[in-house]
């Protein structure tokens, strides 16, 4: 059997999971959780042969958190969860070693062919995610116009960073914390589908997001 768990604060979305996993013959799932915090405490307890892993937590962000589970558990196969086809948070949550990624809207069939190919060591990613990035490594214009949603945070940040503006002197204009500041560039940087400051500024500028 395939030991599943799964980590997402949405009851519906957990509940869903399990309504399409319970009569699986091969796939058991093992452990929920809603926070993060708690996947890291409890995850050792009964550890899964793969992670469903929702990329937005309440109290920390999924990718990062994909990052320290499979440094510290590199047998752990992690697959994404999420609403959202941004390239950029497929790329860092494939680049922080997840070995798929599912929109939650996905169906039982897909779900399960998912679970099993990760569990054999491959990589899974649906159709419609294997397009979203073939068109934008080919360099397809609706994917190179494709604008993120940012929040107004997240603009504000945005424009001091490429202000040159240091964290500390951030937060003190914006009047929040630096732990804060420090979390609004990760959410940016995820976006964008980049790996630091110069290539956030790089895209921020293509993308006409500093006009």
């Amino acid at each position: 059997m395939i030991k599943v768990a799964i980590c997402d604060d949405h009851t519906m979305v957990l509940r869903g999971i399990e309504t399409m996993l319970e009569d699986s013959d091969i796939i058991t799932i093992c452990a929920t959780y809603n926070f993060g915090k708690q996947l890291i405490a409890e995850i050792d307890k009964n550890l899964p042969n793969v992670l469903l892993l929702d990329i937005n937590l309440p109290d920390g962000n999924g990718i990062e958190l994909c990052k320290e589970l499979t440094k510290k558990h590199p047998e752990l196969a992690i697959i994404g969860l999420s609403n959202y086809s941004e390239t950029g948070f497929i790329k860092n949550m494939l680049r922080n070693g997840a070995k798929g990624y599912l929109l939650k809207n996905t169906d039982k069939q897909e779900l399960i062919l998912a679970i099993t190919t990760v569990h054999k060591g491959e990589t899974y990613l649906p159709r419609n995610i294997q397009d979203i990035l073939l068109n934008e490594s080919i360099g397809n214009p609706s994917q190179i116009t494709f604008i993120p949603k940012l929040t107004r945070r997240e603009t504000e940040v945005l424009h001091l960073v490429a202000k040159e503006h240091t964290n500390l002197e951030i937060a003190d204009l914006l009047f929040i914390s630096t732990k804060t500041v420090e979390s609004h560039r990760n959410n940016l940087i995820q976006k964008l589908g980049v790996r630091n400051t110069a290539g956030l500024i790089r895209v921020a500028l293509e993308k006409g997001l500093l006009g």
